[in-house]
């Protein structure tokens, strides 16, 4: 295979999938464990899922756990796992974007299925 049709195979790739492709993802959150805190973060995630109309397959509260090492002065989490589809990946960004600035948020971590 020569270097051209490398290059013509390869040329206009952006590394995204197609716009319309319904993609699949697992979210892992590490929470804030006050009770209140959660409950609020976990609402917060839902609504986000609402407007940017994503399609939720499973949800897990996976409760209040120690943490391997502390995060911002805190030892304990709550681990709240969904894996969703949705078909504008675009809209992911700007819903990340709010997660890395919610207070409520102390880790998370997006997985493709």
């Amino acid at each position: 295979m020569s270097f051209l049709s490398i290059q013509k195979k390869w040329n206009g790739w952006t590394g995204r999938p197609e716009e319309g492709t319904v993609r699949k993802y697992e979210y892992v959150y590490i929470l804030d464990p006050q009770e209140e805190n959660t409950k609020k973060a976990i609402e917060d995630i839902k609504k986000h899922y609402d407007d940017m109309g994503v399609r939720v397959l499973k949800e897990d509260d996976m409760g209040k756990r120690r943490l391997a090492y502390a995060i911002n002065k805190k030892t304990d989490g709550y681990y709240y796992v969904t894996q969703i589809e949705i078909d504008d990946i675009s809209k992911l960004e700007d819903f990340e974007r709010e997660m890395r600035l919610s207070q409520d948020v102390i880790r998370f971590m997006k997985v493709t299925i």
